[in-house]
């Protein structure tokens, strides 16, 4: 039996990774995947994981290779099953929400086919809702004899997640109406536990208002839900990977029209360290969506957040046509 102080892991989903350490098991990590980049001083560690298709296309050509990946069966990932191998892991946590999103169980149980002297337990998130983030976390904390530490962490979260719903008021009337998209090329609105935290943070989500998956739209439906708010994330996105997605002129002039816009109230968050990633920060995610709803009740909020978690998408507008442009700044 594995002591479970000497446990090696490897995880294949940065959310993991982020609950794994918060449990204190940092040390316990010998692998993660290519998409793990918090905390930053996991650098050093083997990378098992690596994409099909090129994170550095524009959105849309990333969209339609997906779509032909899937179509013909096939995986968005490859595992280095010989340096699983070699790093002889105890236990390998991987997900099975979202094929798109990182490693499925599916993925590493055909990886691990021909393992034959690897005695590895495999443990599965599954993160559609702010309790499934719960419950991964203590899930990780009884595979790891951690559960102590996975009840305090799931203890911090509900109160933060509280404090905030608390202080922008739990009966507001007049809520702000908020189109959260998790992707531009096609748009996309944000599922699963996004309407969740707007609602947490104040806020009405729009198209999709309760744990589902995310949803297709056009730009026409867009227009006709007339949000007070938007927010855009697309999922593994930084904030200036989105800024250069939005600065084609057909991206820009769509978002230019709507009265969010011309109102100063479309953002851009980094979804790829905050929104889409169903782990301890998801608390934060919650903190940033208030702030910018509700600026008045957290006016420390944009020393420690503005250009770090999200920017004021007119406020970039002349960098990212090079030159002011009056048709826009109105």
């Amino acid at each position: 039996m594995v002591d479970l102080k000497q446990i090696k892991i490897i995880s294949l989903l940065p959310s993991a990774t982020e609950i794994l350490c918060r449990l204190g098991l940092e040390k316990n990590l010998v692998g993660i995947s290519h998409e793990c980049d918090f905390p930053e001083n996991l650098s050093h560690l083997p990378r098992v994981t690596r994409p099909r298709i090129n994170p550095l296309k524009r959105g849309g050509e990333i969209h339609q290779d997906l779509i032909e990946l899937l179509k013909n069966s096939l995986s968005i990932y490859e595992v280095d099953t010989e340096l699983i191998q070699s790093l002889a892991p105890d236990l390998i946590v991987t997900q099975d929400q979202c094929d798109v999103c990182a490693v499925s169980l599916k993925d590493l149980e055909v990886a691990l086919e021909g393992l034959t002297n690897l005695k590895t337990k495999i443990c599965t998130l599954t993160p559609h809702t702010l309790d499934d983030i719960v419950k991964d976390i203590l899930r990780l904390g009884k595979a790891t004899n951690r559960e102590s530490a996975a009840e305090d962490l799931v203890t911090e979260f509900w109160i933060r997640l509280n404090s905030v719903n608390a202080k922008v008021g739990t009966d507001r009337p007049n809520r702000p109406r908020v189109l959260c998209l998790e992707w531009l090329e096609p748009p996309m609105v944000g599922g699963g536990w996004i309407p969740e935290i707007v609602t947490l943070a104040g806020g009405e989500p729009l198209i999709i208002s309760n744990p589902e998956k995310f949803r297709t739209l056009t730009w026409q439906e867009i227009y006709d839900c007339a949000p007070d708010i938007v927010v855009i994330f697309p999922c593994g996105y930084s904030i200036s990977k989105t800024l250069s997605e939005i600065k084609t002129p057909e991206i820009l002039s769509r978002l230019s029209v709507l009265s969010a816009f011309k109102n100063g109230n479309v953002f851009v968050g980094d979804g790829n360290q905050f929104f889409n990633r169903p782990g301890p920060r998801i608390t934060d995610s919650c903190e940033i969506l208030a702030g910018l709803f509700y600026p008045e009740k957290f006016q420390n909020f944009f020393t420690g957040h503005e250009g770090l978690s999200f920017t004021n998408l007119k406020d970039n507008v002349g960098t990212l046509l090079g030159f002011p442009n009056s048709e826009f700044s109105k």
